[in-house]
């Protein structure tokens, strides 16, 4: 281990770890002497720190870290009395750094498209090259519309749905489709003429919307519930049909307690719980805790994405293991991590989901929101950390999407008559 020596006697060992809030190591972390700033050394993957001291002068080792705040260690005699054959054993825990400084530009924000004739709901970028939008004059319930929004911002088609519109979904072709209440339904551009054609709503909510990208011959996908906190990251191989699970996600305390919900309901839900069992071979705590605990206050759906950055190679943001695990085509395994930190303490961060990804930079995003606003913070690969925060102009945006440096949203002026139109702006860095 990496250690520190200074004094003019026999020393003793000041060791131990450097965690987190959580009690996690903190790799990396580079630590110093206060008497001899120009000396220093870093924690080792486990966190781990060593000093060596003599006990006759005092002084202060001190502990730095980008992704967190500063803390320190008084070395002095009375430190050094608390020696036990020759070592003293401290754990140092360094709070997550929260938005000391925030990097602000004030690009004016563009307005993509607009009208006061109806507002925008939602949009997706098509694979033809044009915008989909899906729009209302007053409620998404009825009277809602597609319509085609070309590279000169003209609307160029449209289509009115009959029915009750939710989203659009944009699937891992490039591929659009409109959900709405009773239906899903597949949206063709050619020409900028919009076609809509009926899908099996049980098909691609099965087969289709779990596919997340593809690699060569691979799909990737995963088993994902909202009612269960686990699920797994799979790859299927086209040539020879085998399946390759990547990696297992699971929220350890939100299972531990989706699972003892079972002891405290009632004799009659138990009874059921016994009899779907049966049935389906289904845990009786499982079908419990996907009926009655996920509609507590306690229950949060799992959020670990994946993303394909590059040609050949995956990365899974598993906020519960706190780690962005890399995988490549070529070892089809995990083959390194960082830790990840943005998401801890929420409350005070203002971390939002989702990630965003700007495909065609290979960027990824995190959101944060901040008394209203909305800052972008891009998320380093390489160390895990955040870096770039980006505020946007307005407060309460809405459908954020980032494509090519920038980043486009819903928004209305608050208390104004105004609909909803599309705006963007530039993203850059200092």
């Amino acid at each position: 281990m990496n250690s520190l020596i200074f004094g003019y006697s026999q020393t003793i060992e000041i060791r131990g770890q450097v965690l987190d809030v959580d009690g996690d190591p903190i790799r990396d972390v580079r630590y110093f002497v206060s008497s001899r700033p120009n000396v220093y050394y870093k924690t080792t993957v486990d966190g781990g720190y060593s000093v060596n001291y003599s006990g006759q002068k005092a002084d202060t080792i001190v502990f730095e870290h980008v992704g967190f705040q500063r803390n320190s260690l008084l070395l002095d005699e009375k430190l050094a009395k608390k020696a036990k054959n020759g070592s003293v054993t401290l754990n140092i825990v360094l709070p997550n750094r929260i938005w000391e400084q925030i990097d602000v530009f004030a690009d004016r924000p563009d307005t993509l498209f607009g009208t006061q004739e109806y507002s925008v709901a939602d949009f997706e970028f098509d694979r033809s090259g044009d915008i989909v939008l899906l729009t209302y004059e007053k409620t998404l319930d009825k009277g809602s519309v597609l319509r085609v929004l070309d590279e000169n911002r003209k609307i160029t088609d449209r289509y009115y749905i009959a029915e009750s519109a939710i989203e659009l979904r944009t699937d891992f072709r490039g591929n659009t489709h409109l959900i709405t209440e009773q239906e899903v339904y597949f949206i063709y551009i050619e020409d900028h003429k919009i076609s809509v054609y009926p899908e099996n709503r049980d098909y691609f909510f099965r087969y289709v919307a779990p596919i997340i990208d593809t690699i060569g011959d691979r799909i990737y996908f995963s088993n994902y519930s909202e009612v269960y906190p686990a699920f797994d990251y799979m790859e299927f191989n086209r040539k020879d049909s085998t399946y390759h699970t990547l990696l297992k996600v699971e929220d350890q305390i939100m299972m531990d307690m989706y699972r003892a919900e079972f002891k405290y309901v009632d004799v009659r839900t138990k009874l059921w719980a016994h009899n779907k069992e049966l049935e389906t071979g289904i845990d009786k705590e499982i079908w419990v805790g996907a009926n009655v605990f996920t509609n507590s206050i306690y229950y949060e759906p799992l959020y670990a994405p994946l993303f394909k950055v590059g040609s050949d190679s995956i990365l899974v943001f598993d906020h519960y293991k706190n780690f962005l695990f890399l995988y490549t085509e070529d070892t089809r395994v995990f083959t390194d991590s960082v830790r990840i930190f943005y998401h801890k303490d929420a409350k005070k961060s203002g971390w939002e989901q989702p990630l965003i990804q700007d495909t065609e930079n290979d960027i990824i995003y995190g959101i944060f929101e901040r008394n209203g606003y909305t800052y972008l913070s891009k998320i380093n690969l390489q160390t895990g950390l955040i870096e770039h925060n980006f505020k946007l102009n307005f407060k309460y945006v809405e459908s954020i999407h980032v494509k090519d440096g920038y980043v486009y949203y819903i928004y209305r002026p608050y208390e104004s008559i105004q609909k909803k139109y599309i705006y963007r702006e530039r993203l850059k860095s200092n």
